[in-house]
């Protein structure tokens, strides 16, 4: 659902003539939304030229904070694993060789005698 900012809003409206769903209509000279017909498209949002037109929070939604382009949950940064990259350690498995007892501690190798 978006909401209409009554005082930005001029009621020039752009936004009632490209709502495909007919959410929006005129009250008093200000654009107003109905919630029932809205379809969360945010073409309306858009269109308006005083940036009015924003979309609402629901009560309890989380809104995550935004992700670096690198990798997920890499270890580096935030104090996490710092220093340590994302390969040792951070896998299971990585680094360490067979686990049944095959070669020396890292990379295999040849197998005990």
């Amino acid at each position: 659902m978006f909401n209409i900012d009554g005082n930005k809003c001029t009621g020039c409206e752009k936004c009632v003539d490209v709502c495909p769903q007919g959410a929006i209509a005129m009250v008093n000279g200000k654009a107003v939304i109905d919630g029932n017909r809205c379809t969360d498209c945010g073409a309306c949002a858009q269109v308006c030229p005083q940036d009015a037109i924003y979309p609402a929070m629901q009560p309890g939604q989380n809104i995550p904070p935004p992700q670096s382009p690198g990798y997920p949950d890499s270890g580096m940064g935030s104090g996490s694993g710092i220093g340590r990259g994302i390969g040792k350690g951070r896998g299971k498995g990585l680094g360490r060789g067979p686990r049944d007892g095959r070669g020396s501690r890292r990379g295999g190798g040849g197998r005990k005698k």
